[in-house]
């Protein structure tokens, strides 16, 4: 094979889809290159069942695959197929996707994974699910999005049934905007000891109708180590960070979360031994942050002005729920214009430690706390 090729080297068939085209393209080389136009295809452009798979282009918008048929990804990943390298381009629908028509999908099959991909810079927009992928030990998805999908922007699935692999993606600096569903959506399936997840590290949300990130679990097959490092969550349409995993070990620290729907995060009474590290988490429509599992522990940060929608008993910074327990050091949770009616709702099983909880509506504090609690400012 030689060491690359440009898929313009081979004629798309008569009606111009270059589907035929990429096809010769990879019989000939496990390296493909585009040029900066727009590359129309009516079936997947599938990538083979071989490793050391790369598929290259003139950048983002510059080059674009665009797909017409509603119901059939853009791009196929075989399923065992490592080492694929994406970059620089757009994979798009020009019709109204319906399920089935994703951007970029890894093929369910019986190893339903692949392992050591490099994807960068590579977007996915108009869609029905922008990434639809599945299990893999260690890939890595750097400056990629996924705008305007009729469901979820980044979606990670891994499935017992199938093979029992983690779900290993980090993903640096990538965005999730407009989409349908979650802007990054991680969900198990099947019986498995559990599943791991790697990282969103840098990573935004904005205006997605669903919650910004979700991580669904079963009793069946938990989700662990949730890992949120940095980054802007904004205006979705339900929670920020919304975590009902039936695993524990997470950590959250984001750098801003605002103006989402109902709380910024939300963590279920399916989760225990989670870490919230120091964020601003401000100007959600009802708490900031809702704890209803054990053991959370929460350090610094900031938590303003919540509760915009004045929903009753539902506009506080930090609200223990009824499962809800752990520890609350170095917080300010005060309100702003009006919001914020509690810094912290709480029970006798949540120890406070240092935080500034003065000047909301209704109070710092109400609920009964551990009484080794001390050096609150109320």
């Amino acid at each position: 094979m030689t060491n690359y090729v440009f898929v313009d080297d081979y004629s798309p068939a008569p009606n111009g889809d270059y589907a035929p085209a990429f096809a010769a393209a990879f019989a000939a080389s496990n390296e493909v290159r585009m040029l900066a136009k727009t590359y129309l295809v009516k079936t997947p452009i599938v990538l083979p069942a071989r490793n050391n798979i790369a598929l290259r282009g003139g950048g983002i918008g510059v080059t674009k695959i665009q797909s017409d048929a509603s119901n059939q990804p853009v791009i196929v990943i075989k399923a065992a197929t490592d080492f694929v390298t994406m970059a620089d381009f757009t994979v798009e629908h020009i019709v109204t996707p319906v399920l089935g028509g994703d951007g970029i999908k890894l093929e369910v099959a019986a190893n339903y994974s692949w392992d050591n991909g490099v994807i960068t810079n590579v977007r996915a927009n108009a869609n029905y699910i922008g990434w639809n992928l599945g299990m893999t030990a260690y890939t890595i998805l750097e400056n990629c999005g996924a705008l305007n999908n009729v469901s979820h922007g980044f979606s990670f699935t891994s499935n017992g049934a199938y093979a029992q692999n983690p779900l290993q993606y980090y993903l640096h600096k990538c965005t999730a905007s407009l989409n349908g569903g979650d802007g990054y959506h991680y969900a198990s399936q099947g019986t498995a000891p559990a599943t791991s997840v790697g990282a969103l590290e840098a990573c935004v949300t904005y205006k997605n109708t669903g919650n910004g990130v979700a991580a669904l679990g079963l009793s069946t097959n938990p989700i662990a180590s949730i890992r949120i490092d940095g980054g802007f969550y904004g205006e979705d349409g339900g929670h920020g960070i919304y975590l009902d995993t039936w695993g524990s070990q997470h950590l959250i620290r984001p750098g801003f979360i605002e103006l989402e729907g109902d709380c910024g995060i939300y963590l279920s009474d399916h989760n225990k031994q989670v870490q919230v590290g120091p964020t601003i988490v401000t100007n959600n429509g009802n708490d900031g942050i809702l704890v209803n599992c054990p053991d959370v522990t929460i350090t610094g940060g900031q938590f303003i002005a919540n509760g915009r929608l004045h929903n009753g008993g539902r506009s506080n910074g930090i609200y223990f729920y009824t499962g809800g327990s752990g520890v609350v050091s170095g917080v300010r949770s005060r309100s702003w214009g009006g919001q914020q009616d509690w810094g912290v709702v709480t029970n006798a099983d949540v120890l406070l430690v240092g935080n500034d909880l003065r000047n909301n509506n209704l109070g710092a504090q109400t609920g009964v706390t551990n009484p080794n609690s001390i050096g609150n400012r109320v």
